[in-house]
C-alpha cells in the first residue's frame, strides 16, 4: 500500500507532543505538504527550524493468516518518532536509511488507521552538529534551504513468517578465472523452525551463472546468515576507460513451510577487485590515474528531481572525460548509483559527515556507516569510503592575506595536527566500523588534511590556490616543494556567477565567499553585473584548466590522480560548479573536457607578462592515458608574436599509460609590443587508419616595454 501523497502537518508544540498522535486529533484544516518532498516546498513552512507533525489516514484490509505486515519509511531527513493509531512504533535515524516497524497486529486490530510521524531536521547553526546530513546543511555545495521532510517513498509491505530485516551483498573476489560474492542476511522469524535460503545469479545476458539452496534452522527473533557464492569464468566489470561493465542480478528468496516464499531481495552487482592504496587506484589489477570531480546535493530538494536528471549528471561527467565522482559528503538518491554502475564510473563514497559533530554522535555514526555498507555495497561503481569531511574544519577556511599575523597561519595548520574527538576519536571508530562491515573496500579516516603534517593516514589536500590563498600558477612550483601534496589534489576551484546584473547585497549562497571574490575578481573592478559574471566564469576556467594540466603532467610521479569542486552549483545564482542548477554547461566545463582529453600536449605556464629579449625556455609533456603506445607521435610548438614566427618540431614514440618530456621550446623574445602565444599540437597514428590523434594547446602572454614591466610587476607586488 503505497501512502504517499498529501499529509496534514503542523509545527511540534507543546500540545502536539502529548496529542500529536491521538487519531481522534481534529487535523482537518491543518495545511497539507506532498510526501515525499521536502518542507522547504511549502510556503508556510519554507523557513522553518521546528520540528513538523506529519500525519496520514489510511484505511487497510487485515493480514492474511501467518501474514506479517511492515511500514516502510524510505528516508526521513534528519531523524524522526513514528507512532500509529496513537501506539509508539519508534525512531529512525539516518536520513537515508530505510526503517521497517512491524504493523501486523494494528492491522488486525482495526481497519482504519492514523499514521503520525514527527520530523525534525535541527539546523546545524544551533551550536555542535548531532544531525548526520553532511553536506545536505554543511560545506561549500549544501544547498541554501532545510532538506527537511519525509524525503523518500512511505508504504507498507508484507511478508511471511520470515522476514529479511538486513542484507548486504559484497564481491570479495574477481578474476578472470572465477569471483566470489558475499551474501549476509539478518532475517527475523516468528517462530523457530527450518527455512529454505535460494540464491540465484543471473549473467550480463540473462543465462544463469551462479545458485546456492540450503535449509537452516532459524531460531524465534533475529537470525545472521552468510554464504558465498561462486561465479566461473566471470565477465569483470571495468571504469568505461578501462574497458566494459557488464552486470549482473542477484536474487534471494526465503521460503518458509508452509507459506512458500516469505520474503525476497534483489541486487544489481559488476564483479570486479578496486584496491585503493595511499590514494592510488588499481581496478582488477591495473592502475588508474583518477579524474575525479565532487557531487554534492543535486538539488536543493532531492525528493523532487527528476531521475533522468540525476543519472543526465553522470553522463555529464562521463563526457568531459572524468571518471570518478566524489559523493561528497552525503548518500545520493539510488539513480545515481544504479547509473555509475550502467556507465562504468568509479565512486568515491562519503559518508554524511562534514566539518566537526557532537561528541554524542559516535553511535548513531556507526549505525549510519553500517546502513551505508548494506545499502551500496553491491554497487561496483563505489570504489572508496571517506569516513570525514575536514573534521577539524578547512585547512584554508577563508583567503589568507599576506598581511596576517604568523601566529595566525600556525593556528589554522595547528588544527590538523593536534588531537580533537572528530579527529582522533569519530574518525578511527568509523574506519574500523567500515572496515569491518565491507573489507572489500578501502576506507581512508579524512579528506582535506595536509598530508606530511599527518602522514599516518592518506588524504587529499584541500589548497585552493588562487581561491583561498596565493595564485592558481603557484600549483607546479609548490609541488616541486613538497611532492606529497599532489599526490592526490583535492578541493580546488572557484566560485563562479550567472551572466546578470547582481547587487553587491544579494542575499546570494553562492557568493557567501566574498572575500575569494574581492581577492581575486574584485566586483568594483567592473562597470556593471554582467561583465563581472563573465570575469568570474572566464577566471574559473582557466584556474581549473590549468591545475588538471599540471596535476597531469606529474602523472604517477607522484600524482595518482585529483578531485576538483565541483560538478552542479548549488542554487541558480551560481557556486563551484561546472554545471549551472539547469545544467546548462559553463566555460570550465569545456575548459575540463579539454584537459581531460586521453591524449594531451602541455607546456610549463608561461609568464603572464614578459620583456623583449628575455629568453623563454618551456618544457613541453605529452600525456597518453591510453592503454597503447602512440608509434610515430609528432609534435610541433610554435610561438608568435603580431608577424614573428618561430617553431620546433619533435618526432618519437609515445609510451601507453604514461608522461612524456618531449623536449624544451626555447626562443627569445623580439622587440615587438603584443600578445605572446604559443600553440602546441600534437599528431599520431592509432591502430586504423580512421584513428588519427590530434591534440593542442596553447597559452599566451602579454609583451610590454621594460619600464611598463617594471611598473607593472610593482603594483602586482
Amino acid at each position: 500500500m503505497d501512502l504517499s501523497g498529501r499529509w496534514r502537518v503542523a509545527r511540534l508544540d507543546a500540545d502536539l507532543q502529548k496529542r500529536g498522535a491521538d487519531p481522534e486529533l481534529d487535523d482537518s484544516k491543518w495545511p497539507e505538504i506532498e510526501v515525499p518532498g521536502h518542507w522547504s516546498n511549502h510556503p508556510t513552512f519554507a523557513l522553518n527550524r521546528k520540528a513538523l507533525l506529519h500525519r496520514r489516514r489510511f484505511t487497510a484490509d487485515e493480514p492474511a493468516p501467518d501474514a506479517r505486515e511492515w511500514l516502510v519509511l524510505e528516508g526521513i531527513l534528519a531523524e524522526g518518532d513514528v507512532w500509529l493509531d496513537g501506539e509508539f512504533l519508534g525512531s529512525t535515524g539516518g536520513y537515508f536509511v530505510t526503517h521497517r516497524f512491524e504493523i501486523t497486529d494494528a492491522l488486525r486490530a482495526r481497519r482504519d488507521h492514523l499514521l503520525a510521524i514527527d520530523v525534525a531536521c535541527p539546523s546545524v547553526d544551533d551550536g555542535p552538529k548531532h544531525s548526520l546530513t553532511g553536506s545536505l546543511q554543511t560545506g561549500p555545495l549544501a544547498p541554501p534551504s532545510s532538506p527537511g521532510g519525509i524525503w523518500r517513498p512511505v508504504h507498507t509491505t508484507t511478508t511471511g513468517p520470515v522476514s529479511i530485516r538486513h542484507s548486504r551483498l559484497l564481491c570479495t573476489e574477481a578474476s578472470e578465472t572465477q569471483a566470489k560474492v558475499l551474501v549476509r542476511a539478518v532475517l527475523d522469524a516468528t517462530e523457530a523452525g527450518d527455512v529454505r535460503i535460494d540464491t540465484s545469479v543471473l549473467g550480463p545476458q540473462g543465462q544463469t551463472s551462479g545458485s546456492e539452496n540450503a535449509f537452516h534452522t532459524l531460531s524465534r527473533g533475529e537470525n545472521r546468515l552468510e554464504w558465498t557464492i561462486t561465479i566461473d569464468d566471470p565477465e569483470l566489470w571495468w571504469p568505461w576507460s578501462l574497458g566494459d561493465h557488464p552486470l549482473y542480478d542477484v536474487g534471494l528468496t526465503v521460503r518458509s513451510h508452509p507459506y512458500g516464499v516469505s520474503d525476497r531481495r534483489f541486487w544489481r552487482t559488476g564483479l570486479r577487485t578496486v584496491t585503493v592504496k595511499d590514494l592510488a587506484w588499481t581496478v582488477n589489477g591495473q592502475r588508474l590515474f583518477v579524474k575525479g570531480v565532487s557531487l554534492g546535493p543535486q538539488s536543493p530538494t532531492l525528493a523532487n528531481e527528476p531521475a533522468s536528471l540525476i543519472g543526465a549528471d553522470v553522463d555529464a561527467a562521463k563526457e568531459a572525460g572524468l571518471d570518478l565522482i566524489r559523493v561528497h559528503g552525503h548518500i545520493a538518491r539510488p539513480e545515481l548509483y544504479a547509473r555509475a554502475d550502467e556507465l562504468g564510473m568509479l565512486l568515491w563514497q562519503d559518508l554524511p559527515l562534514v566539518g566537526t559533530y557532537s561528541t554524542n554522535t559516535r553511535r548513531r555514526a556507526r549505525m549510519v556507516a553500517r546502513e551505508a555498507v548494506d545499502l551500496l555495497g553491491s554497487h561496483p561503481s563505489v570504489s572508496l569510503w571517506c569516513t570525514h569531511e575536514e573534521p577539524n574544519g578547512a585547512v584554508v577556511p577563508r583567503p589568507v592575506s599576506y598581511d596576517d599575523p604568523l601566529s595566525a597561519v600556525a593556528k589554522r595548520l595547528g588544527r590538523h595536527v593536534l588531537p580533537s574527538w572528530n579527529r582522533s576519536v569519530l574518525g578511527p571508530t568509523l574506519r574500523r566500523e567500515i572496515g569491518s562491515s565491507d573489507p572489500t573496500r578501502s576506507v581512508i579516516m579524512r579528506s582535506g588534511t595536509v598530508p606530511g603534517i599527518t602522514t599516518s593516514t592518506a588524504s587529499d589536500p584541500h589548497l585552493w590556490l588562487g581561491w583561498h590563498a596565493g595564485r592558481h600558477q603557484d600549483l607546479a612550483g609548490l609541488l616541486r616543494k613538497w611532492p606529497r601534496l599532489g599526490r592526490f589534489l583535492g578541493g580546488f576551484g572557484s566560485q563562479s556567477v550567472r551572466i546578470r546584473d547582481w547587487p553587491r547585497d544579494a542575499p546570494s549562497h553562492a557568493t557567501a565567499e566574498e572575500e575569494a571574490f574581492d581577492r581575486y575578481i574584485p566586483r568594483s573592478a567592473y562597470g556593471d553585473g554582467a561583465s563581472w559574471a563573465r570575469a568570474t566564469r572566464s577566471y574559473q576556467a582557466d584556474l581549473i584548466g590549468s591545475q588538471i594540466e599540471t596535476i597531469r603532467r606529474l602523472k604517477y610521479r607522484p600524482s595518482q590522480g585529483f578531485c576538483l569542486m565541483a560538478l552542479v552549483d548549488a542554487e541558480p545564482e551560481g557556486g563551484f560548479g561546472l554545471l549551472q542548477t539547469d545544467r546548462s554547461p559553463k566555460p570550465a566545463y569545456r575548459a575540463v573536457t579539454d584537459s581531460c582529453r586521453p591524449v594531451i600536449v602541455v607546456a610549463d605556464p608561461l609568464p603572464s607578462i614578459v620583456t623583449p629579449g628575455r629568453h623563454l625556455e618551456i618544457d613541453i609533456h605529452a600525456v597518453n592515458d591510453l592503454r597503447r603506445a602512440l608509434p610515430g607521435a609528432a609534435v610541433t610548438a610554435t610561438a608568435t608574436i603580431g608577424e614573428w614566427k618561430f617553431r620546433t618540431s619533435w618526432e618519437g614514440d609515445l609510451s601507453a599509460d604514461s608522461v612524456e618530456l618531449i623536449g624544451s621550446f626555447r626562443f627569445t623574445i623580439p622587440a615587438i609590443h603584443d600578445v605572446l602565444a604559443v600553440t602546441i599540437e600534437l599528431q599520431a597514428e592509432g591502430d586504423s587508419d580512421s584513428d588519427h590523434i590530434v591534440a593542442s594547446n596553447r597559452y599566451q602572454s602579454v609583451v610590454i616595454p621594460p619600464a611598463e614591466d617594471t611598473a607593472t610587476q610593482s603594483v602586482r607586488s
